[in-house]
């Protein structure tokens, strides 16, 4: 930050004088460019100098030159003078319903489907915008927007939170990765049903309640409780499991990629849990990013039916 010395002895017409002075080497000319009497231009010019404690230039009856100092000055200033001018069209953007920045959350599942082609809109939409991402489960996702530490985030089910905006997506299958040697392997789908006797490997339910709820309970519907729940994250540690011959893990259609040696994917038959996207922003978002993000998935949301 610079001082208060400073701060209170150098004007921003100095510093365009000066520019002039510099770029004309001529006191007389400069004034007559600016449309200022010389004395008054000098007077300019001794007082940047005074408040920065050095000499800009050297000065005969012959001719203007600029110290080393003044060079340096020289050289400087474009860019200080771009910065203030970006600085007031950002400001002037903001306070019209622009955005400047914008921080984007994820989960992995919604960045391997749907969403890089929304960014992708995003991006022409938003002018100038810089956008910041960060990759998270849907438990923390959600405490970084209501925390204001996000301005938005897409995640993997539909919260009912009155602090909240929420705006459905789309719905995915799930499916399941087997051990590669398992029977289930055998098969272009697998049932539900046929994973009674099977441990299943879940993300902890605390990151996210409702899909590890749902999971369960279409266990329940398909007529059985899960022999045995193990409870692992993140989900490249469930993957490593079911290749060791663990369990059975759960995962969304968009990340079978995410499959590693030793291990299978097989989709589930309906019925089964879906994915249910969302994405989600604290209840007094407005401007024109969410105007423009709202539209946006609208549009992706018609295209699906």
């Amino acid at each position: 930050m610079i001082s208060n010395f400073y701060h209170d002895r150098i004007e921003l017409k100095h510093l365009r004088s000066f520019m002039a002075i510099a770029r004309l080497l001529s006191f007389r000319r400069a004034a007559e460019q600016l449309g200022v009497a010389q004395p008054a231009l000098s007077r300019q010019m001794n007082q940047l100098e005074t408040a920065l404690g050095c000499q800009l230039f050297n000065r005969d009856r012959q001719r203007t030159q600029l110290t080393a100092a003044g060079e340096h000055l020289r050289q400087e200033l474009p860019a200080l003078f771009d910065r203030i001018a970006s600085l007031a069209k950002q400001t002037h953007r903001i306070a019209s319903g622009h955005t400047v920045s914008l921080r984007i959350g994820y989960a992995a599942a919604a960045m391997s489907s749907f969403l890089p082609a929304v960014i992708r809109k995003l991006h022409k939409h938003l002018e100038n915008c810089e956008f910041e991402f960060t990759e998270a489960t849907s438990d923390r996702l959600i405490d970084a927007v209501l925390a204001g530490h996000l301005d938005t985030a897409f995640i993997l089910y539909r919260p009912d939170n009155p602090l909240l905006n929420m705006i459905p997506i789309r719905a995915e299958q799930t499916g399941v990765v087997l051990p590669d040697d398992h029977p289930l392997t055998q098969q272009q789908t697998v049932t539900l049903k046929s994973l009674e006797n099977e441990t299943l490997i879940l993300f902890p339910r605390a990151m996210n309640p409702v899909m590890y709820d749902n999971i369960i309970s279409a266990c329940h519907d398909a007529g059985f409780s899960p022999m045995s729940v193990r409870e692992v994250a993140p989900r490249s540690v469930a993957i490593g499991l079911v290749a060791a011959g663990v369990g059975i893990a759960t995962i969304s259609e968009s990340l079978r990629h995410t499959c590693v040696n030793g291990t299978t994917y097989r989709p589930l038959t309906q019925p089964a849990p879906l994915i249910e996207f969302s994405c989600i922003s604290r209840k007094e978002s407005q401007g024109e990013w969410w105007q423009q993000l709202t539209a946006l998935l609208r549009e992706d949301r018609a295209g699906q039916r």
